[in-house]
């Protein structure tokens, strides 16, 4: 599946240093529970992103995407086909919206602090999901054991 997305830089937003450190009990929770949907969802979906500025095209293969604090989220890395030439693919976490067109927009997220929450997010999302994989290939239930 590939889609065609465009990228734009978003202004930083200064907020009290009490709001940015809040992270709580339950979205931890929640963020583990959601680990089922990565283990569901593991199919590799490519996007074409384009950036309004340079119209450079790039190439990303979709890991994740996640709502977090009300705010959307996407999990990417860099697509390159794997011919053992390169380099391990970094993650990209961006803010995603719908645009005025209705076409999907990618905003990059310049506040460290955000950056920091999503990525958190998503790596308990992520390992949520490997452990749910490897206690089931165990044999071990998860719950409540009565």
């Amino acid at each position: 599946m590939s889609f065609t997305a465009t990228m734009k830089n978003q202004k930083t937003n200064n907020k009290p240093a009490g709001l940015k450190k809040k992270i709580a009990l339950e979205k931890d929770r929640k963020a583990k529970l959601a680990g089922e949907h990565l283990k569901e969802s593991r199919g590799d979906e490519l996007l074409v992103m384009r950036d309004p500025y340079s119209k450079k095209d790039y190439y990303m293969s979709r890991i994740d995407a996640f709502t977090l604090q009300k705010t959307e989220y996407v999990v990417m890395y860099n697509y390159v086909p794997d011919d053992g030439s390169h380099a391990k693919p970094e993650l990209v976490i961006m803010r995603t919206a719908i645009g005025e067109n209705g076409d999907r927009v990618y905003y990059s997220i310049k506040d460290p602090d955000e950056l920091e929450k999503a990525f958190v997010y998503f790596m308990r999302r992520y390992y949520g999901s490997q452990a749910l994989e490897s206690r089931a290939k165990n044999g071990v239930a998860s719950g409540d054991q009565k």
